[in-house]
C-alpha cells in the first residue's frame, strides 16, 4: 500500500511539473520585429545612446560579442521575436541581423545594423515598419542617396539615423541602418 501511495504521489508531482511547464511556454510574449531590432523606445537604439562607454555596450547586450575591438563590438542575432533572449541559438543563414557599435575616443558614436531576411518583399515590408517607426518618434525623413535620413537633436547633440534597402545590390533581402553623431 505504501508503494502504491509513494508512487501516485511521484506520478502527480511529474504531471503537475509538464502543467507548469505548458503554462510558461504559453504565456511567452512575442515581441514586435520593430522591438528586436531598434528596441522598445526607451533609447536611441536597443539599450543604448550614443556617448556611452564600450562597458555600457557589453552590459546591455545579452550575448558575448563576436568581435570586441578597441574601436568596434559586433554581434549577430536571430530574427526570434518569440524568444528573444536567445540569443545563442544557431543563427539563420537566411534570417539574421548583424550590429557593430563604432567608438571614438571612447565614446560610441556609430551603430550600424544589417538586417538580411529571405527575400527582397520581406525586406521591404520591414522597410516600410521601419520607416513608420521612426517616422513616428522623429517626423519625416529626408531622401538622400536611395536612403531614408531623419535628423535629430538629442540632449544637444545632432544624430542622424540612416534607412536603406540594399537587397536589389545584393540579390537577397538586406537593410541596413546607420545610426551616427560627429559629437562623440
Amino acid at each position: 500500500m505504501l508503494i502504491g501511495i509513494v508512487g501516485v504521489l511521484a506520478y502527480s508531482s511529474c504531471n503537475n511539473s509538464s502543467n507548469v511547464n505548458n503554462t510558461n511556454s504559453k504565456t511567452e510574449q512575442k515581441i514586435s520585429v520593430i522591438q528586436l531590432l531598434v528596441g522598445n523606445g526607451g533609447n536611441l537604439f536597443r539599450a543604448v545612446d550614443l556617448g556611452i562607454d564600450s562597458k555600457t555596450v557589453l552590459n546591455a547586450e545579452k550575448k558575448i560579442p563576436d568581435e570586441n575591438d578597441t574601436d568596434d563590438i559586433s554581434y549577430t542575432l536571430p530574427m526570434d521575436t518569440i524568444q528573444p533572449d536567445s540569443v545563442n541559438e544557431p543563427i539563420d543563414s537566411v534570417s539574421y541581423f548583424r550590429i557593430t557599435y563604432y567608438f571614438h575616443k571612447e565614446k560610441l558614436n556609430e551603430i550600424d545594423e544589417d538586417i538580411y531576411s529571405d527575400n527582397d518583399s520581406t525586406s521591404a515590408i520591414l522597410l516600410e515598419k521601419l520607416t513608420a517607426y521612426y517616422s513616428s518618434k522623429y517626423g519625416d525623413y529626408a531622401s538622400q542617396n536611395d536612403s531614408r535620413v531623419w535628423s535629430v537633436k538629442r540632449k544637444g547633440k545632432k544624430e542622424w539615423i540612416s534607412l536603406s534597402d540594399q537587397s536589389e545590390e545584393y540579390d537577397y533581402g538586406k537593410l541596413a541602418l546607420v545610426l551616427y553623431s560627429e559629437d562623440y
